[in-house]
């Protein structure tokens, strides 16, 4: 019985100390394109590296993927598949040496590979920029609502994405870009969402939205209540810029952007959702298709027309800040969800009469 108190005693530590050594085989290393990472290596086993984008290019003198039998001048083994966020590493014989480049998000950043008797098994590499806040002052920073002037200069991103694309393509080079082309209708009215830019940093989506009148009668809607639909939550715009008149006929363009979630919160979309368009027509006639000259005074100055009685035409490229925001659905209260690979949405439309008249409908995927 004294043989085995002892035989418990020596063991715990021995056990804690064993712990201890397997824990150090993982370690966690902050990016840094100014200084080489170091990343020990083994010949008896692989060592595992992990980042936090996924890698974009490889370069390196002596990796290999498929080294030669006789050695020659491959130094380690290196095992990879794009798309992906991590590579592992083998040296191939003791002592060697070797400089390897990746680059993750647009970023060069250089690791230092050396074989050693005492490996890491996983070396996993953080980036400092996204670790969590700590201090109350932090989280009003990252929580502080985006200004109208950055919606603005996002939506003018969008619109000129076709041209900036070519002549400017860094500045799109940190958003997600989708051009689904899907169509829907409304009423006459087909709907083509052309195209889709997220930039992470503001938690803004932008659509790029074709309205083409296939009817002879002019349309009219609402240029400030555009939204999107993913799944059973309805994102008002915050900011637009369209027309509120599509001639019979005629195709126009849209654009506006969604900004986080109605109660404030991320809305953390991908632009790989299937998005349904929520738009609200105008229901009624226009009153003439040609406005009333406003009258001169006899120094030559226009003045206000006397006559207010007739309901103005909605003004072209009309932009709206995020406090002028109706919001498209209000039927159920919004909650903030993480984002979505892939949302699926009830076919149909949804109309609700509004108290001047109106109605509120969206536009539903077509299944073509």
């Amino acid at each position: 019985m004294r043989f085995i108190v002892i035989a418990l005693v020596c063991a715990v530590p021995m056990l804690a100390l064993g712990n201890e050594t397997l824990a150090s085989k993982v370690i966690r290393i902050p990016l840094n394109q100014n200084e080489p990472a170091i990343v020990k290596v083994g010949t008896g086993g692989i060592t595992t590296l992990e980042f936090p984008y996924k890698i974009e290019a490889l370069d390196g003198y002596g990796f290999s993927v498929s080294p030669s039998p006789d050695g020659g001048a491959d130094l380690f083994q290196i095992s990879f598949n794009k798309g992906t966020n991590f590579l592992s590493l083998k040296a191939l014989r003791d002592g060697v040496e070797g400089n390897l480049t990746v680059v993750l998000d647009g970023k060069v950043y250089c690791l230092f590979c050396t074989s050693v008797t005492d490996p890491s098994f996983v070396v996993v590499f953080e980036d400092s920029s996204q670790k969590a806040v700590n201090t109350p002052r932090d989280v009003v920073v990252k929580n502080k609502p985006v200004s109208p002037a950055r919606l603005l200069g996002f939506l003018d991103k969008v619109k000129a994405y076709p041209s900036l694309k070519v002549s400017a393509p860094e500045i799109f080079q940190n958003m997600e870009v989708a051009e689904p082309n899907s169509e829907s209708s409304l009423e006459g009215l087909k709907v083509t969402l052309r195209r889709v830019i997220r930039d992470e940093r503001l938690d803004s989506l932008g659509f790029d939205v074709e309205l083409a009148n296939q009817s002879d009668q002019d349309f009219l809607y609402d240029p400030e209540c555009f939204g999107v639909r993913v799944g059973d939550e309805v994102y008002p715009a915050a900011i637009s810029d369209a027309g509120g008149l599509i001639e019979g006929r005629k195709t126009m363009s849209a654009f506006f952007v969604v900004a986080g979630t109605a109660t404030g919160g991320r809305n953390d979309l991908a632009v790989t959702n299937k998005f349904d368009i929520v738009m609200r027509q105008v229901v009624g006639e226009r009153d003439s298709k040609t406005t009333t000259p406003r009258p001169e005074s006899p120094d030559g100055v226009p003045t206000a027309q006397q006559d207010s009685s007739k309901r103005a035409l909605p003004a072209a490229q009309s932009r709206r800040t995020p406090g002028q925001l109706t919001a498209a659905d209000d039927k159920k209260p919004r909650k903030p969800h993480g984002r979505r690979k892939k949302s699926s949405a009830p076919s149909g439309e949804d109309d609700a009469t509004q108290p001047n008249g109106q109605e509120r409908k969206v536009a539903r995927q077509s299944d073509e």
